[in-house]
């Protein structure tokens, strides 16, 4: 599976925006969610919901691009990992 530059573009598009990052804190709020394995399930089950969402948006969706696309999303809202590299001073 290649991945699209479209469709990456219009994940990157929520994930800079931090769209999934907010509603994460918000649900994690009105649910009491302090941390830990909870919170991180919230996370992944939001991340695939907003990836899958998009996907049959822009009508790629597969299965193979939900894994791929929100395992992106998810270590972007979770701050385990970034898709850019910071730039550094000079």
């Amino acid at each position: 599976m290649t991945v699209d530059q479209n469709v990456l573009s219009a994940i990157l598009a929520v994930i800079s925006g931090g769209v999934v990052t907010a509603i994460v804190q918000a649900v994690k709020k009105w649910l009491k969610i302090e941390g830990g394995w909870q919170a991180m399930l919230l996370a992944a089950v939001l991340s695939l919901g907003a990836t899958a969402y998009i996907l049959v948006t822009l009508h790629v969706f597969t299965v193979a691009a939900l894994v791929l696309y929100g395992l992106i999303v998810f270590g972007e809202s979770t701050g385990l990992y970034h898709l850019t590299v910071p730039k550094r001073p000079a």
